[in-house]
Formats: C-alpha cells, structure tokens, sequence
C-alpha cells in the first residue's frame, strides 16, 4: 500500500480561514482541496487527498532542526488503523515553525492533525524520523525512499 496523508484542523468561530489555511500552507507547501465538516461547536477543516510529496518540508525540517528523536516520541502509531499521527500546533505553524504535540497536549486553538495511512506505519516513522545514535541518523535517509516503501 503506497502511503496516503490526509490533515484535520479545528476551525473555531473565531478564528479566520485565511490564517488557517497559512498553517496548513507553511507545513505542506501548498494548500489542498479542503471540506468543512461540522463539529459540536465548531467546524473541521479536511483534506483527504494530500499529495506525499509535501512531505518534503517535514521530512527536511526534522534533520535540520535535530528533533528526530522527539519526533518519534510525540507521534501515534495506530497499528489498528495502519496509521501515523501527527499533531502539530497551529500558532507555530502560522509563523512558519513546526512545533510536534504529543496527543495529550493541547494548544490553547487545538491542533492540526496529519495522518499517514501505510501497510506498516513503522517503515514510515523509521524513514521520516529514524533511530538516532547521540543524534544522529543510524541510517540516513533520502526524501526519494517514499516512493519505495
């Protein structure tokens, strides 16, 4: 199974599209075909088709900013779902940082959510944040071993 990547993000009331698709922009590169749905009280943005390529930019950031190790501590593996979750907070992203939120923190607006859908999420997380030793990769990694996996 190719890896497929969709995102949820909490839309409040208060808050505006345009900022929120900015977060959306600055951790993808570009901004996908999103749908409203609705939720208690407020709206969820989703986008179910997002293209793997914009995994780039994470892929890129975790090695230049050495948080591999952290990566791998705050995402969820859901074996049962064959799925990696990622959570990311919004007011980070809006000035272009990525900041990874573990499932039991919450920012102050919620979150954006990034799912990863594969045959073995593990391969996944092994390629976008593999074991490090004092820091650094064991095995280095291209962007291009996506297409492989």
């Amino acid at each position: 199974m190719n890896p497929t990547l969709s995102l949820d993000i909490l839309f409040y009331s208060t808050e505006s599209r345009e900022k929120l698709e900015k977060c959306i922009t600055n951790l993808l590169g570009y901004l996908p075909q999103l749908i409203e749905e609705e939720y208690k009280d407020h709206l969820i943005l989703r986008g179910n088709e997002v293209k793997i390529e914009s995994l780039q930019y994470l892929f890129d950031y975790i090695r230049k900013a050495k948080i591999l190790d952290t990566v791998r501590r705050c995402v969820f593996i859901d074996n049962e779902k064959q799925e990696l979750v990622f959570n990311f907070h919004k007011q980070a992203l809006y000035v272009n940082k990525i900041a990874i939120i573990t499932r039991d923190t919450s920012s102050p607006l919620g979150n954006l959510r990034l799912k990863i859908k594969a045959s073995d999420p593990l391969i996944i997380l092994d390629w976008i944040a593999p074991e490090t030793e004092e820091g650094h990769e064991i095995t280095k990694r291209s962007f291009e071993e996506i297409y492989q996996l």
